[in-house]
């Protein structure tokens, strides 16, 4: 894999298209005001079939873009990395960060970030349904989890997604997360 890392201030300026994680056809880019204002995140936020999979249920009814603006800027950008899944051919002579020949299908959040206590959360959406099924999810999943251990140097993961969503599920357990019981 291929990473360029970032420090904080960087990742702070939302638009930027200097940091990139990839792996294959799959790009992970800072998610910013092209992807914020796109028709497809605005589309997607209004999908009851990928709005019920995102522990938002407020979403569940029709979202305005002012909405969408109102979360995206409410995000801690010390304790999260908001990024937007890209795919595209790989190209081996990448030049740093151009999205403009590939296609974004959907969102990557790490979050709650604990440098101190060395641990984090991975929430993940494929808003265009086309690509549902193709292993995006699995491979974004692979990308920020090696990101997270090591560049931000945690050492524990978690996986944010609702408990019927099973093919997150099996994304997630592809990339060795496990299922923690529950004390009886």
């Amino acid at each position: 894999m291929d990473t360029f890392s970032a420090d904080n201030e960087q990742m702070r300026q939302s638009d930027n298209t200097y940091f990139c994680l990839l792996e294959g056809e799959v790009y992970l880019f800072p998610f910013g005001m092209k992807e914020l204002y796109s028709e497809d995140y605005l589309k997607w936020m209004n999908d009851v079939k990928i709005t019920k999979t995102l522990s938002r249920f407020d979403y569940l009814m029709p979202v305005e873009r002012q909405k969408l603006v109102e979360y995206y800027e409410s995000i801690n950008r010390d304790r999260t990395i908001f990024l937007a899944i890209y795919i595209g051919q790989a190209d081996s002579t990448f030049q740093e960060g151009k999205k403009d020949d590939k296609k974004f299908i959907g969102t990557l959040k790490i979050y709650d970030i604990d440098l101190l206590a060395k641990r984090t959360s991975i929430g993940i959406a494929i808003g265009d349904r086309a690509n549902w099924g193709k292993g995006y999810a699995t491979k974004a999943i692979h990308i920020a989890c090696k990101y997270c251990f090591e560049v931000l140097s945690v050492r524990k993961i978690t996986a944010g997604y609702i408990a019927n969503n099973i093919a997150m599920e099996r994304a997630f357990i592809k990339n060795g997360f496990g299922a923690c019981p529950w004390p009886s």
